[in-house]
């Protein structure tokens, strides 16, 4: 029978090679649909399959997209709960840009460099869009009333699309790092005695 704890000690060393190392994604989403000037557009559904980084996992992403002319943003639940929706689509809802918001990582800031970065909390997220080109005033209509309200949103929509690229770089965590490096430790002593 041959010895197990060589075996571990080398099985236990490429988990640290590997933790050390991590692993490394794309993702291209196409089609984006870009909210009209003015609004903002955020997803229905919330992302919950998204891990968390931290002790196990330490995780790093970084968004792009090909429009300079909108921004992308990420809230969390609770504040998706709290805007007011406008109607929009079967994947998207239109909400007022002007609402103070929040945002876990990206928002009106990033858009002029069409990019952020952003470490996951493992929490359930709604990712929010904006455009950066500001909303034509329309002169003829002097009547600050705008009910009923049902009325003039009606024809908001999206008005085009683009496309988003998501690079993720996933290794171990640091607790997970250390976890391992005891273990490793542990095996190599151990083993060292048994040799005596």
């Amino acid at each position: 029978m041959p010895p197990i704890k060589p075996i571990l000690t080398g099985v236990v060393g490429l988990l640290i090679l590997a933790s050390l190392i991590g692993y490394s994604g794309e993702n291209v989403i196409d089609n984006v649909p870009k909210p009209d000037a003015g609004l903002c557009g955020v997803t229905k559904e919330a992302y919950s399959d998204v891990p968390g980084s931290g002790a196990l996992l330490d995780i790093d992403v970084d968004v792009t997209w090909d429009d300079n002319t909108v921004w992308i943003g990420i809230i969390d639940v609770e504040t998706y709960d709290s805007l007011d929706k406008l109607g929009g689509n079967s994947d998207g809802e239109l909400v007022s840009c002007e609402s103070k918001i929040q945002f876990i990582a990206g928002g009106p800031d990033s858009g002029e460099d069409s990019m952020f970065t952003w470490n996951p909390s493992g929490d359930e997220f709604h990712i929010m869009i904006g455009s950066l080109e500001e909303a034509e005033d329309d002169d003829e209509d002097d009547d600050d009333d705008i009910w009923p309200l049902s009325e003039e949103v009606e024809g908001l929509s999206f008005i085009d699309e683009f496309n988003v690229t998501v690079n993720y770089d996933a290794s171990g965590g640091w607790g997970i790092i250390i976890l391992l490096f005891m273990i490793e430790i542990g095996l190599v002593y151990s083993t060292a005695l048994n040799r005596r």
